[in-house]
């Protein structure tokens, strides 16, 4: 059964990424699933060694396996759905029209977002530290 790619000669770096990005999400869950599995039936060992890995086939490894493979075929058909597909598309042609801001510009917005949060910070904490005083003058008399 051939997988059909929706409209394959656009967006493919947009859906390239998308796909990256969840597989490596799609095993994190899988290995994550695996060692989650702390019950006794999901270690004991089936006898059989997997060859690359070198590691001994448990049951819990043999569900993480399932379940990567077919969170990788829905994501496989997922990414080349028509509404994500066009989707997908629209975001890779409208990134390639952004303006992208020169090294100064960023530098400098970078500086004014610091200072403002400093200035920010040295606000609030002067505002902390009077209305402090003053209750407690009120309250401790």
């Amino acid at each position: 059964m051939k997988l059909l790619t929706y409209k394959p000669d656009q967006g493919r770096v947009a859906r390239t990424i998308t796909a990256a990005l969840l597989v490596v999400l799609a095993y994190y869950a899988a290995w994550t699933l695996r060692h989650f599995m702390s019950w006794d039936w999901a270690k004991k060992d089936l006898g059989i060694t997997v060859p690359v890995l070198e590691a001994l086939l448990t049951p819990g490894l043999l569900i993480a396996t399932v379940v990567f493979v077919a969170m990788f075929v829905l994501i496989r058909k997922s990414v080349n759905d028509q509404r994500l597909a066009e989707l997908l598309i629209d975001t890779e042609s409208e990134m390639k029209r952004v303006t992208w801001p020169s090294w100064p510009e960023t530098w400098n917005g970078t500086v004014v977002v610091c200072v403002t949060v400093a200035a920010m910070i040295a606000l609030v904490a002067g505002f902390d530290f009077v209305l402090t005083r003053v209750f407690e003058n009120l309250v401790f008399g």
